[in-house]
């Protein structure tokens, strides 16, 4: 299994900005667990981005650190990314491009594997698919996308906006249940495409 700091980072990569400066807020207020310290200080969260608060978390509250991060992660309300980190937490991780400070690494396994296959594509899959408005309301029905979200996406007039606005809001804080989704609905509404980007593929 990764390291703490890794699979933490990672986590907090997928929540939006809103949700990570809730996230950090937290960090300054007492949990009322048996871990110490309590809560953290103001001046260790200064400027931390998210490889900084898992660096933070990790050295501060060492083995209990994932678990720290999990109910802080359900305390905002990021349920999806909470699943996610448990269920790296507990499924063996494969590698398959090297770690770089800029670039993240996904964590595999069996049940997200297709959820990758999404970023893998991202290109392909904005500026190819034309058939939104169906893959928009099954994403809703699925609740990877709120009603305000679904109406902001049917508002956006070009088919490749809402691919975009799709990618850059509700997946990455849908995370890799919310890709998955995204997944099925496009190999029902986009078939062609899609067989032909897993051939690519091999």
């Amino acid at each position: 299994m990764a390291s703490p700091r890794i699979l933490i980072a990672e986590a907090l990569l997928d929540l939006t900005q809103e949700d990570l400066t809730k996230f950090t807020a937290r960090l300054k207020e007492p949990r009322g667990d048996e871990h110490k310290p309590a809560r953290l200080k103001q001046a260790q969260l200064i400027g931390k981005d998210h490889q900084g608060l898992a660096d933070l978390l990790a050295d501060s509250f060492s083995g209990n650190a994932v678990s720290i991060t999990l109910a802080l992660l359900r305390a905002i309300g990021a349920n999806r990314v909470a699943d996610d980190l448990g269920e790296c937490k507990r499924k063996p991780r494969i590698w398959f491009r090297p770690r770089v400070k800029a670039v993240r690494n996904f964590c595999f396994s069996f049940v997200n594997t297709l959820g990758h296959f999404v970023d893998r594509n991202r290109n392909e899959l904005i500026g190819r698919v034309s058939n939104v408005a169906p893959i928009l309301d099954h994403l809703l029905q699925e609740k990877v996308l709120k009603d305000e979200q679904y109406a902001e996406a049917m508002a956006i007039s070009s088919t490749q906006t809402k691919m975009r606005f799709l990618f850059s809001g509700p997946l990455k804080s849908a995370g890799v249940k919310g890709k998955a989704v995204l997944l099925s609905a496009l190999k029902e509404h986009e078939p062609y495409l899609i067989e032909e980007l897993e051939e690519k593929e091999g």
